[in-house]
């Protein structure tokens, strides 16, 4: 569970949306937007799932080798998925681990040598777990890709109670 009106976590996943479609179309992996930070309420055993938006070359479809997390402390990245956006689906942003139904998680794929289109947007997802009973950060949520590596410009905090940021 987030610790953040649902109307502040839409906030989020819509500003890294809107970053990444306010892309010219270029060349360029879009992937995150302004430096920000998150607090994602993570309760001791359980697992979170977060999510970001990213918009592949303009140029090439673009091959995912692997999701995971820069700078981890304190917290353990598991599984990741892609999820072509578009047909209806809304970016999931931050929420439990499996979601409840979502049109959007049904449609995910693992994100192991998942293709993105030339020009289309994803929706990364990753699922975390603190790794002990401390809180646990990271500086960035990070894709390796054929050709290359972006981090984005969010720092996570996973604490058992965000109430306190």
């Amino acid at each position: 569970m987030i610790r953040r009106s649902g109307l502040a976590t839409l906030g989020v996943v819509l500003a890294v949306a809107v970053a990444a479609c306010g892309s010219d179309g270029g060349d360029d992996l879009v992937f995150g937007g302004e430096p920000m930070s998150q607090c994602v309420r993570v309760p001791e055993g359980a697992s979170m799932v977060i999510g970001a938006v990213m918009r592949a070359p303009g140029d090439a479809d673009l091959v995912v080798q692997k999701i995971g997390l820069d700078g981890a402390q304190g917290v353990k990245a598991g599984k990741a998925f892609i999820v072509p956006l578009g047909s209806g689906r809304t970016p999931i942003g931050n929420t439990n681990y499996p979601p409840a139904a979502n049109v959007t998680w049904d449609s995910r794929v693992p994100a192991e040598n998942a293709t993105v289109r030339a020009g289309e947007e994803a929706n990364l997802l990753l699922v975390v777990s603190r790794s002990g009973t401390l809180d646990g950060s990271a500086t960035g949520m990070r894709i390796d890709y054929l050709g290359g590596t972006k981090t984005n410009a969010t720092t996570y905090q996973f604490r058992t109670d965000c109430s306190q940021t």
